[in-house]
């Protein structure tokens, strides 16, 4: 409990509000929900005991507070915590998981892709209490299309598809890009 003490603080630190607690019950974790602030403008939820198993956390972000975001976050935790447990293996850049429907109504968008915590200042990325080091990995939500080109082609192909097309991955109802 003390780990996840210490990553609130970070988070607290660095989101610069108190994030409200959550519990997942698919995953067995808990979810701090941020608030959009003027120099933040969008709500980002993060996960606090996901280290646990594969010594990472994840970071989820939308332009609105929606309590899906809490369930979808928690849908992938999940998936995170399996592919830990089954297969020991960690989350890595460009992992795929599937969400149980749309991210928002609406949307196509029905897929979570692992990334570096681009948004975020430098130092974010790993946590460190001295024993514990804990990586930080964002979420994106993309298509059914998306996350076949970035399992077929890699994450830096889909990234410079991204970038030539301009998207904000904040975006829940964009169009795919492919």
């Amino acid at each position: 409990m003390q780990v996840v003490t210490q990553l609130l603080h970070h988070y607290n630190h660095a989101f610069g509000s108190r994030g409200e607690l959550y519990q997942s019950e698919e995953a067995d974790v808990l979810i701090a929900v941020y608030p959009a602030t003027r120099k933040r403008g969008w709500w980002t939820y993060a996960t606090l005991e996901l280290h646990q198993t594969g010594g990472t956390e994840c970071v989820f972000y939308s332009y609105r507070f929606t309590p899906a975001m809490v369930t979808h976050l928690g849908h992938v935790a999940g998936q995170v915590a399996r592919l830990w447990r089954e297969q020991g293996r960690r989350l890595g850049d460009g992992d795929v998981f599937l969400l149980r429907e749309p991210i928002a109504e609406g949307s196509c968008l029905r897929w979570a892709l692992a990334t570096p915590p681009y948004f975020e200042a430098d130092g974010f990325e790993l946590f460190t209490n001295g024993s514990d080091v804990v990586r930080m990995m964002m979420l994106h939500a993309i298509s059914e299309s998306e996350a076949a080109f970035v399992t077929n082609e890699g994450l830096d192909a889909l990234e410079r598809r991204f970038a030539e097309t301009g998207v904000n991955s904040l975006d829940v109802t964009r169009p795919p890009v492919l």
